[in-house]
């Protein structure tokens, strides 16, 4: 009985070797390929989820105290943006990511949206005035070419973001013009004059016509115990901001007479000075 041999099929030429290593090889590269890429998505997706964390500790401690951390978070905020310019594949995958964190999380953005602007909603949810107010921060920023590094100072420089968001509505004053407007007002009327030696020990001679707050306390008799006085211009602004927001009509009323009592002046003067020239050529 002869035994038959089944022959193992070989390669017939070097060359299908050669092509089957380059096939492998080539799959191999697309594998992990494929897997960086979703790395550096989920690093991306990642990121964002990691400033909302800090933004939620942030608003539930320090929120109505400090706004250092704030100003670190916009910075976080302003680097993730400036990482997502260009067309670098990290850029993309970035973009890629915020896109993914927009549909997953359901944030209302329109698509003419500034990315930045998507970005602040991420980090700081759907609150539409905040969020406003931030992205308004952030690109006033971005148009100054503001480094990354300097974000924090640049807004305290600025005196806040309600100061940087006001000053670009093109109608809205910002506390410094209420308080300016305010002073006008206030300087016109007197309610009496308080004076102390403890007061006197406080004068400042180089203050003298400047405005100063009081801080008092109302007795029974309608009168006010002064307890202290405030000469911080930060405190004294923002007080009298709010005597503009409270007296609107009465600081507008000052300002209309005061125009016209300026406009009055200088029509006599005109008058004036037409006589003496007549008189002079005569």
């Amino acid at each position: 009985m002869q035994n038959t041999l089944t022959a193992t099929p070989v390669l017939s030429t070097a060359n299908e070797a050669i092509a089957m290593a380059a096939q492998v090889a080539e799959n191999v590269v697309q594998h992990d390929t494929a897997v960086q890429a979703a790395v550096q998505a989920k690093s991306g997706l990642q990121g964002i989820e990691q400033l909302v964390i800090e933004r939620q500790v942030w608003e539930t401690t320090v929120y109505r105290t400090s706004n250092d951390m704030l100003y670190g978070l916009l910075q976080k905020c302003y680097a993730l943006y400036k990482a997502m310019e260009g067309m670098s594949a990290d850029a993309v995958v970035l973009r890629d990511g915020l896109t993914t964190y927009v549909n997953l999380h359901n944030i209302k953005c329109n698509k003419s949206s500034h990315t930045i602007v998507k970005i602040v909603k991420c980090v700081f949810g759907d609150n539409r005035r905040r969020a406003s107010a931030y992205g308004i921060v952030l690109r006033a920023a971005l148009a100054e070419k503001i480094a990354i590094a300097d974000i924090p100072s640049y807004i305290r420089d600025k005196g806040g973001v309600e100061e940087i968001r006001l000053a670009k509505s093109p109608n809205a004053m910002t506390v410094n013009q209420k308080a300016t407007a305010a002073k006008n007002a206030v300087n016109a009327d007197s309610m009496g004059v308080f004076a102390s030696n403890e007061l006197g020990e406080k004068f400042d001679a180089g203050k003298t016509g400047a405005a100063v707050l009081l801080i008092g306390t109302w007795q029974p008799d309608g009168s006010v115990i002064v307890r202290t006085v405030v000469q911080n211009d930060t405190a004294v602004n923002t007080a009298l901001a709010s005597y503009y927001s409270s007296n609107k009509d009465a600081v507008k009323q000052q300002a209309e007479q005061k125009q016209a009592a300026n406009d009055e002046q200088v029509k006599q003067e005109a008058v004036f000075a037409a006589v003496r020239a007549a008189v002079v050529n005569a």
